[in-house]
């Protein structure tokens, strides 16, 4: 097999089990989705290949953690036809527009609401708050004081302040935010032992409201008003405080598969420029990461991966051309991920990460 479009990463204990046993869907209990918008559109042929081959005959129960658009997708794995609604999801999110250059936070949190009625129809809120395999865990952020109002000038100096105990210390965002992780099942089957959280069952009269709420940016969309079930207040994006999530929570017995954008985790929205405290190889002990390749991503139209600002960088038609060509492309992604399972040959594309490594610096991952 020539150089994949593709890298997998592990940390030391996921490395040698996948060394030993090669690479199966029976050893993953868990299965993570990162916040990132338009980004997921170059992994949305990963997604199609997890769903319709590698996991199709899934019969053991597995945990699904997700924050924002990794709420999106997730909602889909649960779904009896995740591949149609993945299909819909795409079509929906590619096709969004709005009447104005600079549409207001309510617009876009409507069509938020129409993509996912749209994927979920009559009876998909009930199939993933009642699925017994896919037992969906969406994050979402509830502000406290100021961060609960819709005004801007109350709302934005309050993201700033935020912002700025972070970058002292990621404890302090429990002062302004309660993560609210809306769960399937009795008991949540992943547990965070960092920042305050607060657990909420799914149900179907919820799950729209709480995986719109799960990406509703602040300042870019309205937030979503207590969903049923849940404390009272106003819910965001759990990007917030889990924006590709730092990997430190409880999560069933096994591996966890983490289909990313990047190969590299940010842990909390507020985190992007602190690269300090990106994620290290010591917390991806048990997490196999699979990404698109640098070089992948270098042949991508304008040589990046999609993100929010093309809606205001490119024009509709110049944006819907180019999302539609990197979906297109993504398939070489999601194909030699496939070949490598089917081939056996996950020991020879594993890239080990050390315990001190930040995965995207190590020199394999560079070259590949």
């Amino acid at each position: 097999m020539k150089k994949p479009n593709c890298v997998l990463l592990a940390g030391a204990g996921a490395a040698q089990r996948l060394r030993d046993e090669g690479l199966s869907q029976e050893q993953f209990s868990t299965l993570l989705g990162a916040s990132g918008g338009p980004k997921w559109l170059v992994i949305s042929q990963l997604d199609r290949v997890l769903m319709g081959e590698f996991f199709r005959d899934r019969a053991a129960p597995i945990a699904t953690l997700g924050s924002s658009i990794g709420s999106f997708r997730n909602m889909c794995y649960a779904m009896d036809d995740p591949l149609a609604a993945l299909e819909r999801l795409e079509y929906g999110y590619i096709n969004q527009s709005y009447a104005s250059d600079k549409p207001a936070p309510a617009e876009i949190t409507a069509s938020g609401g129409r993509i996912l009625e749209a994927v979920l129809g009559d009876d998909g809120a009930r199939q993933v708050a009642q699925n017994p395999v896919w037992q969906s865990h969406f994050v979402t952020v509830r502000g406290r004081g100021p961060l609960a109002s819709e005004k801007r000038a109350l709302l934005a100096p309050s993201l700033l302040a935020s912002a700025l105990a972070n970058a002292v210390s990621r404890r302090s965002l429990s002062a302004f935010w309660d993560r609210v992780v809306f769960h399937s099942g009795a008991r949540p089957a992943v547990r965070f032992a960092r920042l305050h959280t607060t657990n909420t069952p799914l149900s179907p009269d919820n799950v729209c409201d709480a995986v719109l709420a799960s990406g509703s940016i602040p300042l870019v969309m309205a937030g979503v008003p207590t969903p049923s079930g849940a404390p009272p207040g106003n819910y965001r994006d759990g990007g917030i405080t889990d924006y590709h999530f730092d990997l430190q929570f409880e999560h069933p017995q096994g591996l966890a598969l983490y289909p990313h954008f990047f190969p590299y985790m940010v842990p909390g929205w507020f985190d992007k420029s602190l690269s300090w405290r990106w994620v290290r190889g010591g917390a991806m002990q048990d997490t196999l990461l699979v990404a698109p390749s640098p070089g992948f991503v270098a042949g991508l139209p304008y040589g990046k991966i999609p993100d929010r600002n093309d809606f205001y960088m490119l024009s509709n038609d110049e944006r819907l051309k180019y999302w539609n060509r990197v979906v297109d492309m993504s398939k070489r992604v999601a194909e030699d991920f496939f070949e490598i399972w089917q081939r056996g040959a996950i020991a020879d594309h594993l890239i080990e990460v050390g315990a001190d490594d930040v995965p995207h610096k190590l020199p394999e991952v560079a070259a590949a």
